[in-house]
């Protein structure tokens, strides 16, 4: 019986030191989500059906094209991108979990990160 509060204690503190030391930082959230905003562009501007059924065989190639450019825009720009991320977040470091909200020109990003991970909720879109 007398083991349960120490065993209490030490659980408590080795929790609370994995939430501390695996909580990300402002530069792995900007990772993070320029690799969400890619994909997102890929999937809603760059759908091959979408530009299909509103141009035919031309908007399969524009399609390819589209995707090429999003995917191959290179180390500058992805830099750019997550330099931009940053610059337009309000990150708060709670030390066992952040939080950030990142206004960009096409919605508003929420999201918590905790255990090396994000957590987005759906895009407020303007």
């Amino acid at each position: 019986m007398k083991l349960g509060l120490p065993l209490t204690l030490i659980s408590i503190a080795a929790l609370g030191s994995a939430l501390a030391f695996t909580n990300p930082n402002e530069d792995e959230y900007a990772v993070f989500l320029s690799d969400a905003v890619n994909v997102k562009v890929q999937e809603e501007i760059c759908n091959s059906d979408r530009l299909s059924e509103w141009l035919g065989r031309v908007g399969d190639a524009l399609s390819g094209i589209c995707q090429n450019v999003v995917t191959s825009g290179g180390e500058l720009s992805e830099r750019e991108v997550q330099t931009f991320i940053k610059d337009n977040t309000d990150y708060n470091n709670r030390f066992f979990f952040s939080t950030y909200t990142t206004e960009l020109p096409f919605g508003t990003y929420k999201g918590v990160a905790v255990f090396n991970r994000f957590i987005l909720q759906p895009v407020e879109e303007k």
